[in-house]
């Protein structure tokens, strides 16, 4: 009798997408202990977000030619003009689309692409700029240096893919889209895979005796640019801290990575008449002193759900690439370490419909019970902190 009396009071067209709402909520719940994470009440979601990004780079040499009583190490620090943004974001249950301007146009190009499910997320960014402030030392005392604007141009690319290994109790998109909710405090093993490349190119030439010379290279052993991509495997680890049943949520979360392969080009500036026959910038392939190294990356977030309509969340991001050369060129060791940096800050609204009132007629439940651990002998501070068994 009730669902006749709700047929009559409610279109087909309602109740079909309540049904299909339902089956996607129950997709989304799947093999998920209901205790620790949940969903939203409401699916859409409209936010605008504020947000800043950068990259600060150091690139060193270090001479040892036999004329030279000691090392000489020559040190070029770089940063980019940090980018301001402003965007927005609409989708269902965190799928959808977002856009942001670069307001500051402090960016030649930038792409940016994430995707994320319960277990299985991805990380991709894009920027390259040549507004970039810089400066030099010799031996760690700085020297100035005389260069035009757009001295440098900057290239990095980053791709990150990370598995959850206690999806079933720990979200990593309830920090980072707040697409769930952490209800109860867990924490996960985190595997990762990432390709990382940088690019670090002379923009401009300055004028010296006999034409023009790459701005920097005189000071870095004659280097003109550099490029190197690295593919490394690494293990992080993930918490989330839920004080108050996830009205508040503070997440934290870093990963060393192992680089196992590592491709690395370099052009010196080595003018026709110094070298008969051989035309200027060589490239050469370097060689790195230690094939496999550590680097790593690093999140901090906190949202707020300030009630079921509006949450607001702020999340910072840090990811290093790094390579040190064998003896090069002329017997000298070529550093870098280049520091990618995002923050932001969002306001995010939901939006949807109250269907207590067609649940109550249909005796229907919004969500699927929690689904209970299965009896195991592993106690429970481990399987609520590192990894699931299977449910």
């Amino acid at each position: 009798m009730a669902t006749a009396t709700l047929a009559q009071a409610e279109s087909k067209g309602t109740l079909f997408f309540y049904r299909m709402g339902e089956r996607v909520d129950r997709l989304l719940l799947q093999r998920v202990d209901t205790n620790y994470i949940s969903l939203p009440e409401f699916g859409w979601r409209l936010a605008f977000t504020s947000g800043m990004l950068g990259i600060n780079s150091t690139l060193e040499s270090t001479s040892t030619l036999p004329e030279l009583p000691f090392p000489i190490i020559m040190t070029l620090y770089s940063q980019t003009t940090p980018s301001v943004d402003l965007g927005f974001y609409a989708g269902y249950r965190g799928l959808g689309f977002s856009y942001s301007w670069d307001v500051q146009h402090a960016y030649d190009r930038r792409l940016n692409f994430n995707f994320g499910s319960k277990a299985i997320g991805l990380d991709f960014a894009y920027q390259t700029s040549n507004n970039i402030t810089t400066k030099t030392a010799v031996d760690r005392i700085i020297i100035p240096f005389m260069t035009t604007d757009k001295a440098l141009t900057i290239t990095n690319a980053n791709l990150n893919v990370w598995y959850a290994l206690n999806a079933a109790h720990y979200s990593h998109q309830a920090a980072v889209k707040q697409s769930y909710i952490q209800r109860k405090t867990a924490g996960s093993l985190l595997l990762h895979l990432s390709y990382m490349s940088s690019r670090i190119a002379a923009s401009d030439t300055i004028l010296v005796a006999g034409g023009k010379r790459p701005t920097f290279s005189s000071l870095l052993s004659e280097v003109s640019k550099m490029n190197t991509r690295q593919v490394a495997v690494g293990v992080g680890y993930g918490i989330n801290y839920a004080p108050n049943h996830g009205k508040v949520l503070l997440h934290l979360s870093a990963a060393a990575m192992l680089v196992c392969y590592s491709v690395n080009h370099i052009s010196y500036y080595l003018p026709d008449s110094l070298i008969a026959g051989l035309p200027g910038e060589p490239y050469y392939v370097l060689r790195s002193a230690k094939p496999v190294h550590v680097t790593g990356n690093m999140r901090a977030a906190v949202s707020w759900e300030i009630n079921k309509w509006v949450h607001l969340s702020a999340w910072a991001i840090g990811e290093n690439l790094r390579f040190r050369s064998e003896k090069a060129y002329n017997k000298n060791e070529l550093y870098l370490s280049n520091w990618n940096w995002k923050v932001q800050l969002t306001v995010g609204v939901r939006l949807g419909v109250d269907h207590k009132r067609i649940r109550e007629a249909l005796k229907d439940d919004p969500a699927p019970p929690a689904i209970p651990i299965r009896t195991t002998n592993i106690p429970r501070w481990i399987t609520d902190y590192f990894y699931s068994p299977a449910l």
